[in-house]
Formats: structure tokens, C-alpha cells, sequence
């Protein structure tokens, strides 16, 4: 298994400082083992070429022996006069004594022709017959190869006085001869004389076999440098050393081979490598000793990081304590450091992913599992809950007239008044000035009744924020589980829908879900979906309502009214769809077409007839509005002065520097501007100071009153009277009985509208209506068809 895949960093840096401990031991040891065997092979060597000069001094001491010996016999007197004579026995005898005193093994007389006297076999005679040519040329001792054995040759010339032949003593160079230059040596060295025949040098003397090819190679190097070669010799690697020996004839190359096994080179030196290969693999395991309570030193410590951290990621948070001031202890300070502020970080995250960033309170996911919690643990019709779900009245004028820091400030006042109040309760808040209370049910609908008036009492106590006097209000829809909802989703939405029916009763009050607000949701879902295809498939026409201009007497204007024409359900009422169409955003596109088609029909009405158009808030507050008019008025051709633009004072309610500015750029450009339902807001006056409108449009509640209701003439007549002052018109709606008509006309009312005079008719009826006769009186008439 390789290293990098075992697991314990403690195995790990023992093995790797064990490994290079090991590795340098290693080299120590084969550089010592190295430096060992040359030492050795030099002292081999050297033996050699000692053993190899003891051997010269022999050979030529031999040599010299024989040679002397020789010389004597060739210069007896009695000898040469029997050599002469051809007296055969008695030099033959002379030399058979000579022989036994040298130990020679050959000793004869070769003649001048070539002829040899003396006791030898034929095959000797034959040789020693072939060195008549060498001894001829003098060369007189040398290694001959004699009867298929290698001999010393040693000749002396004899001279009678002139030459008659030569005296030749041979000797065997045998295995004893070898072994007796062994014992000379300081070290067992082996000897063996080789000759070299048909290029491969081969043993002719010695105890050894030339067992490798390569070795004539090696032995013709060691000639020739002089130096030791390794051969492989009787199945053992050695040191050996060649010398080159004399020949004479035509005798093959000879040469003595000293040689030492490596073994035995060697064996003086085994125990200091066993110590050496001892003392490696004891400093090997000192090291691992060593190295591991080091490592344990470095990774115990780790150990118990790894583990802390394991236990950290499991959400277990732990201090590991190491001592000491090195980078250990400082990495364990540094981890202790940072899971104290993971810690930290995780209860500040899990505050954050269950309370409410600004008011403390608990969020929409706690909610949702605190309710869902309680709905799975009831055991009976007992465990019941009432959700409250409440908002802020008018907060949003709230945030853009004082601003969003005020806005912020009030929900937290509101949070905690929501806290105290539903003491005992799950108060959340959902998002906006959106708030929800869980209460638990022990008794009957009273204590609901109870906590709602309490919640409706403590938001509607005034708020003082920074220095502002704050009247909030809220409104509360109520629904109660399990009846109104198994789950967290539909309780939620169906304590929504009696919030909307709150608010739309009258707000500061609270509702109870029932299930025709559902039914109404469904329908409201469906017109809302329908109301997109209609779009698309054209459904929409107008209505025009003429204006009667009392003063002029005739039709001043006519107001578009949208009618949607439904494929299934037939005409709906404005009143069912333009709500869904301002909540769900589509009442831009549909006010578009609407300006557009009015601009498109009134362009062929008479010049002195305008064309009123109503312009939802939610228009107005989209950016675009301008552009839309005026391309109407490019597309249709109308003239700007003959298009009125109808707004109500809620528009005001969101910007309202914002809201004048747009209304003076209208203005600007010719286009007329009335407020519509005049005298049904709160500030209508202040607005008449902040904007010069061309028409107030009396509502049609004051007119219906006109003749009911003690000091309703007088309102119409402050009315008119102001407007008269302010140099603007003043239309009244909803005008539909004779009487009220003169009521108007005594006060001063500049124009009229109503069915008193005509309801709403499609497109294809204008022109008759504009051929009437100019006359109120004729809306009785028109009344009446």
C-alpha cells in the first residue's frame, strides 16, 4: 500500500522519517560496503602482484639452476669428447646423473642436425626436435609445450670448439609446483599457468576451471594492463592476475594466473558489514521509536482537532485544550476561537431564520411550524385555535409621509403592544404591517371576542414615534381551527379573507371566517383569470353618460364607462371587476385601451363636446401615464382641451408632491383635471388649496340627500359657492328627479348628470342623444323610453 493511502499521519511521518533514516543508512551502508570490497581488492591485488615478482625470482632462479647445470655439463671435458665421438652411452649417462640432481624430467643432447640423445619417448623427441630453430637462434629457456604437457626449458650451447649441439633440461610445471607458490604467499592465494590455444586461453597447471567465455577477454586485459580482473573460476567470482611466462618455439602464449575468491577476500571483513547492517536497522527502529512519540506529540493533538471539529460540523461545539505555546497550542486557541464564533454565528442565524429581523417577534417559518406543530399534537375538540391576522390601517401613508424609519419604529411599538396584550399567545409577524396571533382555545367564542377588542383598543391608542402623533388603527380577520382549516395554509388564507371583509366593512373592526368569503374568493379568482382573457380577446367596450351643461344648455361632455361584455356570464358590472383589476395591477393595461377608444370616439363629436375619462390611482402611480395620454391624443387626433381626466382624492393619499407635480404637467399641456366624488375624503379642501382643478364633481350621496335631509341644500350651496370663488366648474352625479334638478339650478350648479337626463349609452346611440332637443326638461322624456 503506498504511502499516501494510509490514513494515520502518526503511521505516516513514522514510516517517512523511518524511510529516510532507512534511505540514508542505506547509502552509508552500500558507500561502507563499497569503500570494504576495494579495500579488500586492492590487498588482493596487491598479494597478486607480490605472489606474481616471488614467482619471476623462482622461475629465474630455476631457470638459472638449470642453466648453470647446463653450462657445466656442456663444458665438461669428458662430455664433449663423447658428444663429439658419437660415444652415445656415456653422454647419455653423464645426463640421466645431472637429471636425478636437479630433479629434472627431461634431459637430453640435441644435435646440430636437429638429432636428440637421450631417454624420452618419441612424441618428446618430436618437440624437442621442433626447438632446434629457437635454440639455433639462441633463445635458450622459455615454457614449451612437451608430449602434450607444458615444460620449463632450460639449453647451454656445447662448443667442441665450435657448436656441436646443445644440453636441454625440462621440467614440469605441474599442480605441485602451483601449490607450492601458494604456501609463499601472506594470503591463500591459488596459482595455475594457462595457454592460450585457438584464441581461448585454457589451464594447463593449477587446481581451477576457466568456467565463463568471457575470461580470455578479461585474462587478455589483465596481460596487458597489468592490473587484477574478476573471473569466474571453478563456479566461484575472483580477484585474479595474469602474467605473461617466456616460450620458446612455437609454443602457444603462456601465462601464470593468480587468482583469490571473493568470498575469502571478504570473509575478514563480514563482521564489520553484519555490524554495520546491525547498527542500520537498530538506529532504524530507534527512529521509529522516536519518530512515532514524536509524531504522536504532533498528531495527538490533531487527533483531537479532527475529532472537535467532527463533532462540530455535527452541531456539538467543544474546546480542545492542548498545553504549551508552540504552533500546536496557538492552532487549538485559533480553533477554540473560531467554533465559539461559528457558535455565535449559528444562534444568530437561527434567530434570523425564525424572528423577525425588526421587531424581535417570530417570523413566517416559525409560525408556520409552531401552527403546524399544534394542529398534529391536538387530542380532541377541545385543543382549538383562533388565528388572528391583523394589518395597520393607513400605514403606508405612514411610511411615505413621515418616512420608512417612523414606519419601522411604529411596528416595533406595535410588536410589543401585541406582546403584552396577547400575554399567553404565539404573536408573529409575517412581513409589512402584517401580524398574526395564535391563541389557544379553553373556553367558548367569548375569550376570542375578548382578545380582539383588546387588540383593536391597544393599536388604536394613539402612538407617539419620534415626536409623531400616530393614530394606526388595524383591522383583524379571525379564523378558527380545525373548522376553518386543518393546515397552516388554509387557516392562514381564510383568516385573510375575513381580514378583507374587516377592512371592507368599515376597518377598526374584526371578522370571523366564514365560508362565503371563501365562495367570494373563488369568484374572485375566476374573474380575475377571466379578466386576463378579456384583455387579450377584446371583451371591454364604453359607455358614455353625458354631462348636461346647465348654463349653455346642451351636452357639455360625455364620461366613459367601461362595461366587459363576458362570454358566458354577459355584462358585468364595473363594480364586480375594476377592484380586481386595481389589486392584481391589470387596470393599467385596461386604462390604456379605455383612454385610447375615448379619444378615438370623441375626436368625431362635436367641438364644443368633450370626453371624460376616469384615471385609477393605481395608474396614476405608475410610471407612464402621460405617455399613454399623449399618445391617445396623437393616435385619435383629439385635441388636449377636450379630454377631462377624473381622479378621486386617494391619489393623493401616496405622494402627494409627487402626485401634483403630474397633475401640473397634464395641466400643462391643456388637459382638464376634475376631482371626482367630491366631499366623500377628509382633506378634499386641502387639496383645492394645492391644485387650481377645472371641476368638482359634487357625489352623488349629497345630491340623493338633497331633498331628505335637513341642511343638505346648504352643503350643495357651500359648494357651489367655493367652486364659483376658485373659478371651477361643478358637475353634480347622480341627479334623477326634477325637483332635485331645481335645487341645483337655484344653487348654482354648472352642469348635470344622471339618468334623470340619460343613463349610459353604447357608441351607435350619441349621435341621436346630440340631436335631442338642448333641454333638461327632455331627460324626463329620454328618462322615461
Amino acid at each position: 500500500m503506498r504511502l499516501l493511502h494510509i490514513r494515520s499521519l502518526t503511521t505516516r511521518l513514522s514510516l517517512l522519517s523511518a524511510g529516510l533514516f532507512a534511505a540514508v543508512m542505506l547509502s552509508v551502508s552500500v558507500l561502507l560496503f563499497a569503500m570494504v570490497e576495494r579495500i579488500a581488492r586492492i590487498e588482493v591485488e596487491q598479494q597478486l602482484v607480490a605472489s606474481g615478482a616471488v614467482y619471476d625470482r623462482l622461475w629465474q632462479q630455476r631457470s638459472h639452476q638449470m642453466q648453470d647445470a647446463a653450462r657445466l655439463m656442456a663444458r665438461d671435458f669428458g662430455f664433449r669428447a663423447a658428444v663429439a665421438t658419437g660415444d652415445q652411452a656415456t653422454a647419455v649417462s653423464a645426463l640421466d646423473n645431472l637429471q636425478r640432481r636437479l630433479n629434472a624430467d627431461i634431459a637430453v643432447v640435441v644435435g646440430i642436425d636437429g638429432s636428440v640423445q637421450g631417454a624420452v619417448s618419441p612424441g618428446a623427441r618430436t618437440d624437442i626436435a621442433a626447438l632446434w630453430t629457437s635454440l639455433d637462434a639462441s633463445r635458450l629457456s622459455g615454457v614449451a609445450w612437451i608430449d602434450g604437457h607444458a615444460k620449463q626449458i632450460v639449453a647451454a650451447p656445447i662448443l667442441t670448439p665450435v657448436l656441436t649441439g646443445w644440453v636441454l633440461f625440462a621440467s614440469d610445471i605441474d599442480a605441485r609446483e602451483m601449490h607450492s607458490l601458494e604456501t609463499l604467499s601472506a594470503i591463500r592465494l591459488h596459482a595455475g599457468v594457462i595457454v592460450k590455444q585457438d584464441g581461448r586461453w585454457n589451464r594447463v597447471a593449477g587446481a581451477f576451471a576457466l568456467t565463463e567465455a568471457a575470461a580470455s577477454g578479461q585474462i587478455d586485459a589483465s596481460l596487458a594492463r597489468h592490473h587484477g580482473v574478476d573471473l569466474t573460476l571453478s563456479g566461484e567470482r575472483s580477484i585474479a592476475l595474469a602474467k605473461a611466462l617466456p616460450t620458446i618455439g612455437d609454443s602457444a602464449p603462456a601465462a601464470l594466473l593468480l587468482f583469490y575468491p571473493r568470498s575469502q577476500a571478504m570473509a575478514a571483513y563480514r563482521p564489520v558489514q553484519w555490524a554495520v547492517a546491525l547498527l542500520g536497522l537498530l538506529g532504524i527502529a530507534i527512529v521509529v521509536v522516536a519518530s512515532w512519540r514524536a509524531a504522536r506529540r504532533i498528531t495527538l493533538p490533531l487527533s483531537r482537532l479532527d475529532a472537535a471539529a467532527g463533532r462540530l460540523a455535527a452541531g456539538d461545539h467543544d474546546e480542545v485544550v492542548v498545553e504549551g505555546d508552540d504552533e500546536l497550542a496557538r492552532l487549538a486557541t485559533s480553533f477554540n476561537h473560531m467554533a465559539h464564533e461559528i457558535e455565535e454565528r449559528e444562534r444568530r442565524i437561527t434567530h434570523l431564520a425564525f424572528n423577525d429581523v425588526l421587531t424581535g417577534l417570530a417570523n413566517r417559518t416559525m409560525f408556520q411550524q409552531q401552527v403546524d406543530y399544534q394542529l398534529r399534537t391536538r387530542t380532541g375538540a377541545k385543543d382549538a385555535l383562533a388565528l388572528f391576522c391583523l394589518d395597520l390601517d393607513r400605514f403606508k401613508t405612514v411610511n411615505d409621509t413621515l418616512g420608512h424609519s417612523i414606519g419601522d419604529a411604529l411596528l416595533i411599538e406595535v410588536g410589543r403592544r401585541l406582546k403584552r396584550v396577547a400575554e399567553g399567545c404565539f404573536v408573529a409577524r409575517l412581513g409589512g404591517d402584517e401580524f398574526v396571533v395564535v391563541q389557544p382555545l379553553s373556553g367558548g367564542r367569548g375569550e376570542i371576542d375578548r382578545l380582539a377588542m383588546a387588540i383593536l383598543g391597544v393599536i388604536g391608542e394613539p402612538f407617539d414615534v419620534d415626536g409623531n402623533h400616530i393614530l394606526p388603527g388595524t383591522s383583524i380577520g379571525i379564523a378558527i381551527a380545525p373548522d376553518d382549516g386543518g393546515d397552516v395554509d388554509t387557516l392562514l388564507r381564510n383568516a385573510d379573507l375575513a381580514l378583507y371583509r374587516a377592512k371592507g366593512e368599515g376597518r377598526g373592526a374584526y371578522s370571523f371566517f366564514e365560508e362565503s368569503l371563501n365562495e367570494k374568493a373563488q369568484a374572485r379568482r375566476v374573474i380575475e383569470s377571466d379578466l386576463r382573457a378579456a384583455i387579450e380577446r377584446g371583451e371591454f367596450e364604453l359607455h358614455f353618460q353625458p354631462l348636461f351643461d346647465l348654463k349653455l344648455n346642451r351636452i357639455g361632455s360625455f364620461e366613459a364607462l367601461i362595461r366587459w361584455n363576458h362570454p358566458k356570464r354577459g355584462l358585468v358590472s364595473p363594480l364586480e371587476f375594476i377592484p380586481i383589476a386595481e389589486d392584481t395591477g391589470m387596470i393599467v393595461p385596461i386604462g390604456a385601451w379605455v383612454m385610447r377608444e375615448a379619444c378615438r370616439q370623441a375626436v368625431a363629436w362635436p367641438e364644443h363636446v368633450r370626453v371624460a375619462v376616469n384615471v385609477s390611482p393605481v395608474q396614476f402611480h405608475r410610471p407612464g401615464l402621460n405617455q399613454v395620454i399623449l399618445n391617445a391624443l396623437a393616435g385619435s387626433g383629439l385635441a388636449p382641451n377636450r379630454l377631462e381626466i377624473e381622479i378621486t382624492e386617494s391619489i393623493f393619499l401616496e405622494g402627494s408632491d409627487a402626485t401634483l407635480k403630474a397633475l401640473h404637467s397634464l395641466r400643462s399641456l391643456g388637459i382638464r383635471i376634475a376631482l371626482d366624488d367630491f366631499g366623500t375624503g377628509y382633506s378634499s379642501l386641502s387639496y383645492l388649496q394645492s391644485f387650481p382643478f377645472d371641476k368638482l364633481k359634487i357625489d352623488q350621496s349629497f345630491i340623493q340627500a338633497l331633498l331628505v335631509r335637513p341642511g343638505a341644500s346648504a352643503v350643495i350651496r357651500a359648494i357651489t359657492d367655493l367652486a364659483t370663488a376658485l373659478g371651477m366648474e361643478t358637475t353634480a352625479e347622480g341627479v334623477e328627479e326634477t325637483m332635485q334638478l331645481r335645487e341645483l339650478e337655484m344653487h348654482g350648479c354648472s352642469s348635470i348628470q344622471g339618468f334623470l337626463f340619460s343613463k349610459p349609452v353604447r357608441v351607435s346611440e350619441i349621435a341621436a342623444l346630440l340631436s335631442q332637443p338642448a333641454a333638461p326638461a327632455a331627460a324626463k322624456g329620454h328618462r322615461a323610453a
